[in-house]
């Protein structure tokens, strides 16, 4: 029913992935494969939607409407067969902007959050900007494939400076989907301790194995009340620049701290049209994202499986969860620099450098393998060629 093979001309239309002027990710002669979003149209019902409202011409401040709200509760209800409220939910313009919030909210400058290394850069920024102090836990790989380090975790949350933690649920890069039994442990630690658990769950639509995602707040009440989850409809349906986003809590006073601080931080309003996308894409979008993701895990073996068959120094497991494959070339022994110069310079491929991520992501890139087809079968060409020729 939806084309997702043919390309879309981006160019020219101040995308920061195609039209930034970064030699990093998009030099002269580069193909862009880094930023996390998709050069696929949007569901169409999305569009409409947005045109339909975009033909009253008066674009005044708006209400965070019932139906915005209503909407995530019936797509939590659908997708994922839980239960919530919409008097738990706050609106932000987007995931980044609510994490600073949230740590402004439940933290005092110089204490601790810990995240999970390697993991989307944000984070960092998000903690020293605020002025607290980042505490790194390292997931432990085995063969492409990352847990959780509970020693690690242990000692660290036990630590009373450390009060809150960010959790990527599924988890970007490395493209994992957290077991219940994962969650549970991991929240009776931050139980036992005393800190809160902010979960980043923006990724939490898009897992292949329908119903594997475990949302933070589906745990038990206990565990639940000590956390806050972030969500959108942005990275499921394509419309990050629309910058719209919930905080969903059942816990009252960590609700009302947050959105007390967002309006003292200047992000009470949220976007006309994002609210006006985010509704139709949570009601009308379902058959749109089904499709997507059977095309997304189709594109991310087929890398898989090319770079098996043709360039055997490079892996990159299917991932879980996300666009993103995370993709591993220690094996041909370069050093990050060495490594940089050969993906910009000699294969023109604007991939994300891994280290970005953290000091664990060394020898690693990110690729963002949300597009058609053809552009990932030109991007595999590029990279054989760069490496055997």
């Amino acid at each position: 029913m939806y084309d997702f093979e043919t390309r879309i001309e981006r160019r020219g239309t101040d995308s920061v992935k195609w039209d930034i002027d970064n030699p990093k990710v998009n030099g002269e002669g580069m193909l862009p494969m880094w930023v996390a979003d998709m050069d696929f149209a949007c569901p169409p019902e999305v569009t409409e939607a947005i045109v339909q409202r975009a033909a009253h011409p008066i674009y005044g401040y708006p209400l965070k409407s019932a139906a915005f709200f209503a909407s995530l509760q019936e797509w939590i209800r659908k997708r994922f067969g839980v239960e919530v409220e919409t008097s738990w939910m706050a609106g932000i313009p987007g995931v980044v902007p609510g994490i600073h919030v949230a740590i402004e909210a439940y933290t005092s400058p110089g204490e601790r959050v810990l995240i999970q290394t390697p993991v989307y850069h944000p984070f960092f920024h998000a903690v020293e900007n605020r002025g607290r102090q980042v505490v790194r836990s390292s997931l432990r790989e085995q063969d492409g494939h990352y847990e959780m380090d509970w020693d690690d975790l242990t000692k660290k949350l036990s630590d009373p400076a450390v009060k809150l933690m960010l959790l990527c649920s599924p988890h970007n890069p490395v493209g994992r989907v957290w077991t219940r039994q994962e969650l549970e442990r991991l929240g009776a630690l931050c139980l036992e301790h005393g800190v809160i658990v902010v979960a980043d769950e923006i990724h939490a639509d898009l897992v292949y194995e329908q119903g594997s995602h475990t949302p933070y707040y589906s745990l038990p009440p206990e565990l639940a009340r000590q956390s806050v989850t972030f969500l959108a409809a942005s990275k499921t349906f394509n419309l990050a620049g629309l910058f719209t986003s919930y905080l969903l809590t059942e816990n009252r006073q960590l609700l009302r701290d947050f959105t007390a601080t967002a309006s003292r931080m200047g992000y009470e309003n949220l976007n006309l049209f994002g609210m006006e996308a985010t509704i139709a894409a949570y009601r009308h979008g379902e058959p749109w994202l089904n499709e997507l993701l059977m095309y997304l895990q189709q594109n991310a073996t087929y890398i898989q499986r090319y770079l098996s068959e043709h360039v055997p120094g490079v892996c990159m497991p299917v991932p879980q969860a996300t666009y993103l494959g995370w993709m591993d070339f220690r094996r041909l022994g370069l050093k990050q620099p060495e490594l940089n110069r050969l993906l910009r310079e000699k294969a023109k491929l604007g991939f994300q450098d891994g280290v970005v991520f953290g000091q664990e992501g060394e020898g690693f890139q990110r690729i963002n393998f949300a597009c058609p087809r053809a552009v990932v079968e030109e991007a595999m060409e590029r990279l054989k060629r760069a490496i055997t020729e």
